[in-house]
């Protein structure tokens, strides 16, 4: 084999493709037959197909080909994750500390760390830089998966993305400072606003485009057209963003993804079901990628450095949540919940790549130490964030059971309103699209369903527990036989049981 890829190079980034979804998948099977976290049984598949296992993947992440799709892959999932943002619903005082006041933290206290167990002051900053940003792609399946009160789960998203945007640029400027001696930090601090300025201007541009052709066209298209539309949004944005200023590619996928919405399109839950198919593929084929690069033997050296820099990202993730939730709705048990969600993710792995290459073409040393010390973080903060945050989900019992509430009248927002105060995730569903559009003026969480037979897949797709209905037969009838659990006029309010029963 190795002599037909001496002969056909391509044939190494094609099977090493191929390889990778295999993997993934195979992980994916694993995750649900024995119940450990997806990204577990990712990293796991991952290590055993590389060069520490079997040596079955061999593709290079600092090769042309592989970093174009690990930045497609990047593409994919932050703008799914971005889409699910409920701007309206977003606490804005308590995100914007931990933005800032998380960001700032780290770029000082991690060099110091680094500088402790003998890295270069250029490695060290870099390091920092890439720290900054979390993990969304990790955060944004897991928050779905243990089904958090949506004010929580909002912020915490809504974090990881835009940490994901900011560190890029500041890292880019990191580097640059380095690199370019004729520029001080004014000028520095210039070229930083100016990536993010760019990448917002041409996010806006790009998704008041894809808004416009969505809200006048869509109807009229299958939902097909209307995946295609949202993927080219996706490329469009990002590539547009780093022709105009490199590094700001992020910046205008998040842009661009605040803009668009699709809610309220007659195939608003296959789009939904459709970006989350190919997050999730996204997401898996990441760290599979990520875990195989892994050399035990060269990163065993190095655990001591990563560990201290994991367990100082720790501490910094506890000040900050205190300090930035201190004064918010959010009540204890949530507060503590926040500081178990602390990963860094893919577009970490991405800077690890890259950098790593620019340091050693720079001629500094350390470029390999950075990536593999960045590598050793990236795999114990989404290991220990993981397993913390589920542990903590059923401990604080955060858990709240889903309830599909079927057709839409004044009467029906009221009693989701009263079912949120007691503790329930309250989707309401209905086949007109007047409804659905009344519900979310008053703030509710709507879904545009095709025919009364979609209700089933909506219970299915949002993990329901109970099916309400507002007396029409059409519900009751076609709702039987496809719950988990049992359909009912009224839920019994008072029982401190119910309220906080786990959904299924």
């Amino acid at each position: 084999m190795s002599a037909t890829f001496a002969h056909y190079p391509a044939l190494v980034v094609e099977f090493g493709a191929a390889a990778v979804l295999v993997a993934a998948l195979l992980a994916r099977a694993l995750s649900r037959r024995f119940g450990i976290p997806s990204i577990i049984t990712l990293l796991l598949v991952g290590l055993a197909l590389g060069p520490s296992g079997l040596n079955f993947l061999q593709l290079d992440l600092a090769a042309p080909a592989t970093r174009a799709l690990l930045s497609l892959c990047v593409v994919i999932v932050l703008f799914e994750a971005t889409l699910r943002i409920d701007i309206g619903r977003l606490p804005k005082r308590p995100l914007f500390l931990l933005i800032v006041i998380g960001a700032g933290l780290t770029l000082v206290v991690i060099p110091h760390v680094a500088h402790a167990f003998g890295l270069s002051t250029i490695v060290a900053a870099m390091l920092a830089s890439a720290c900054i940003v979390t993990g969304p792609t990790v955060t944004g399946p897991l928050l779905a998966r243990l089904r958090l009160r949506p004010e929580l789960r909002h912020l915490l998203e809504s974090e990881g993305i835009l940490l994901d945007a900011m560190g890029v640029i500041v890292a880019a400027a990191t580097f640059t400072s380095f690199t370019t001696r004729e520029r001080g930090p004014f000028l520095t601090s210039l070229a930083t606003v100016e990536r993010l300025g760019s990448g917002a201007i041409v996010g806006l541009i790009v998704g008041a485009i894809g808004l416009f052709l969505l809200r006048r066209y869509a109807r009229s298209w299958s939902s097909d057209v209307t995946k295609l539309l949202l993927l080219a949004l996706a490329f469009g944005a990002y590539a547009l963003g780093e022709f105009f200023a490199q590094e700001s590619g992020l910046t205008a996928i998040i842009a661009c993804a605040l803009v668009v919405d699709f809610r309220g399109l007659p195939s608003e839950r296959l789009l939904r079901s459709y970006k989350e198919d190919l997050s999730i593929l996204a997401l898996s084929t990441v760290f599979v990628l990520l875990a195989s690069q892994i050399r035990i033997a060269s990163v065993l050296p190095l655990v001591g450095v990563g560990a201290a820099i994991s367990g100082t990202l720790v501490l910094l993730r506890i000040v900050v949540v205190a300090i930035a939730t201190a004064r918010s709705s959010l009540d204890l048990r949530e507060r503590i919940f926040a500081c178990t969600v602390f990963p860094r993710g893919i577009v970490a792995v991405s800077l690890a790549t890259y950098y790593a290459t620019q340091l050693t073409a720079w001629g500094f040393r350390g470029g390999n130490r950075f990536s593999e010390v960045l590598f050793v973080v990236i795999v114990l903060t989404v290991s220990v964030s993981t397993v913390l945050s589920i542990l903590a989900s059923r401990v604080l019992k955060l858990r709240q059971p889903v309830v599909v509430l079927a057709g839409i009248d004044p009467t029906s927002t009221e009693r989701a309103r009263l079912l949120e105060e007691e503790g329930y995730v309250v989707v309401l569903a209905d086949t007109d699209e007047a409804s659905v559009a009344f519900a979310r003026s008053q703030d509710c969480d709507a879904a545009f369903i095709e025919s009364e037979a979609r209700i089933g897949e909506l219970v299915r797709e949002r993990g329901a527990s109970v099916l309400l209905d507002d007396g029409n037969p059409r519900w009751s009838r076609l709702g039987k036989g496809l719950l988990p659990a049992h359909i009912a006029r009224s839920l019994p309010l008072a029982e401190p049981r119910e309220r906080n029963a786990q959904p299924g």
